[in-house]
């Protein structure tokens, strides 16, 4: 009876581990895809940036006014700031109604990385889309409409996908 409770004990102290780690890998993976974010929000929405303002759009134009508005905070982290804010709501969420938690942050962080790489491949697709239009020097959001739309769409998908992530399940396969 003694060595089944050790083993027990025991047992449970690996979940315990196997959910830290996953919660820091997790924590890891919302960093650098806030990073991400961030960085695409400089390159996409900010097209102007290190345009003379003689060659900007004018004042008052809305493309002035986003790119303006996404040029410095809260602005340019708005984005990052939002999409993980919804990943850890949602992250949250599962893990306050799920009963079997351990691999739940591992399952999440998977999914993070999973969207940076899938994008980072996309994005590169996309983004040699607006060649076949553009001119030398041409510059605007009707340049960046593709790798936007591309990441817009992977993003709602990570969140579809997270909201899904049931655990109980795949666990009790097998």
């Amino acid at each position: 009876m003694e060595a089944q409770a050790v083993i027990e004990k025991e047992g449970r102290l690996v979940k315990i581990g196997v959910f830290i780690g996953g919660v820091l890998l997790l924590i890891g993976t919302w960093y650098f895809l806030f990073m991400y974010v961030a960085a695409m929000t400089e390159g996409w929405l900010v097209p102007w940036d290190c345009w003379p303002a003689s060659e900007r759009p004018p004042l008052g134009t809305w493309a002035r006014t986003v790119n303006d508005f996404f040029e410095i905070p809260p602005g340019s982290i708005l984005p990052g700031v939002v999409v993980v804010t919804i990943s850890a709501g949602i992250f949250l969420s599962r893990t306050s109604r799920a009963t079997k938690r351990t691999l739940l942050p591992l399952a999440f962080a998977t999914t993070n990385l999973l969207l940076l790489v899938v994008d980072v491949f996309l994005v590169a697709v996309a983004h040699q889309l607006p060649d076949l239009w553009r001119a030398p020097n041409d510059i605007g959001y009707h340049q960046t409409w593709p790798s936007i739309l591309v990441t817009t769409i992977l993003l709602s998908a990570l969140f579809v996908v997270q909201l899904k992530i049931d655990i109980e399940r795949s666990q009790n396969i097998g």
